[in-house]
């Protein structure tokens, strides 16, 4: 297969799934909307960094070896899901009206705030593994790898930062101070049902496994 084409059957894979919302868009948009717009675009930075790591992880083959040692898979796994679940607790307890002026934000670093949503959804690891080995051609030059993490950085930090930009527009803003406190409510619910999703899916692997 063509290096070029590959590229961008893999940029439109990895966009089209990026606009599926998840925990990732919870936490630049949360970002965006209640604290500012600088906030929402290092919380992107910190999912696209943390995006490249997964990436890379795939392209080197640790994450199958990762995957095929199951309990500290399942391990990893859990701690993301334990990691949702707490901060969609944190969302659901928090205060309406602008977490600036109340001064308790849910994050206290939007950048690792978006890395550690990113990292702790090793389902990450998953599909990029899935992805390669379907995509990737068998003999990729050496530049084909280092354009694949360019391109897939760029597009990620690119994409979340338009959904920081959107939701840290006045409007966005005025609109979010009106009802923050039912969208707070909202988003920790996405957050704590994305966590319960992760552990369920462990919990019934133990149980065929058993």
């Amino acid at each position: 297969m063509d290096p070029i084409a590959t590229l961008m059957h893999l940029s439109a894979i990895h966009i089209l799934m990026a606009m599926l919302p998840g925990p990732n868009t919870v936490v630049v948009s949360y970002c965006s909307a209640s604290l500012s717009r600088r906030s929402g675009l290092t919380a992107a930075l910190g999912v696209a960094s943390a995006s490249l790591v997964w990436l890379t992880l795939s392209l080197a083959g640790i994450s199958v070896l990762l995957m095929q040692v199951g309990d500290l898979f399942r391990v990893a796994r859990l701690a993301g899901a334990l990691y949702l679940v707490y901060v969609g607790v944190r969302m659901l307890r928090s205060r309406g009206g602008s977490l600036e002026a109340s001064g308790r934000p849910v994050y206290r670093s939007p950048f690792m705030a978006g890395a550690l949503t990113t990292l702790s959804n090793p389902k990450s690891a998953i599909f990029w593994t899935s992805v390669f080995s379907v995509v990737l051609p068998s003999e990729a030059p050496g530049w084909f790898y280092l354009a694949v993490v360019a391109l897939i950085g760029a597009q990620a930090f690119l994409w979340y930062s338009a959904v920081a930009l959107v939701f840290s527009a006045p409007f966005s803003r005025k609109q979010y101070a009106r009802v923050s406190t039912a969208l707070n409510r909202i988003a920790g619910i996405f957050m704590v049902l994305f966590g319960l999703k992760i552990a369920d899916e462990l919990r019934r692997e133990i149980v065929i496994r058993v």
